[in-house]
């Protein structure tokens, strides 16, 4: 009897640490299967892929590709562009930033850089070119139109304007 309750105390032991071991043992394989099936995070909230990164002395600018909206997301089309790293920036940051690349500042963007990471940031953009839209004290207002520091960046979302 002694030797039955032994076995049966051994297995359900056993049995335990093999629900506790495989999900680590086979992580692998389950991220392996979801990188094959293709999903990445919807441009509305990464962003889009960088297009191109302009260097301004200690800091740099990064563009992002044209975001659209895809059906049932009521956002307008947007770019986004990231300065950093934050520490590089000066108290006040304003740059004429060419957007599309063609040598010819598209907006003038002009935001405060705080010193406590968790204070609310604001941004004043002025379209220079006629297809992006003015922003006056924008802060956090749809994914389309905001400013947000995110690590050691601070990025800036700009909608274009309607045609």
């Amino acid at each position: 009897m002694k030797l039955r309750s032994t076995l049966g105390y051994t297995t359900a032991g056993a049995t335990v640490l093999a629900a506790m071991l495989v999900p680590f043992l086979l992580m692998g394989m389950f991220s392996k299967g979801v990188i094959a099936l293709g999903l990445h995070v919807d441009e509305m909230y990464s962003g889009g892929p960088v297009q191109r990164v302009i260097q301004e002395g200690a800091y740099s600018i990064t563009i992002h590709r044209t975001v659209y909206p895809h059906m049932l997301q009521n956002e307008k089309p947007f770019v986004q562009m990231d300065w950093g790293p934050v520490n590089a920036l000066h108290g006040k940051v304003t740059d004429d930033v060419d957007i599309d690349g063609d040598g010819q500042p598209d907006v003038r963007v002009c935001f405060a850089v705080p010193g406590d990471a968790k204070a609310p940031l604001h941004v004043d953009v002025e379209s220079l070119s006629g297809r992006y839209e003015s922003m006056q004290n924008a802060g956090k207002e749809k994914n389309s139109r905001l400013i947000a520091r995110v690590d050691n960046s601070i990025l800036v979302r700009v909608p274009l304007r309607n045609r």
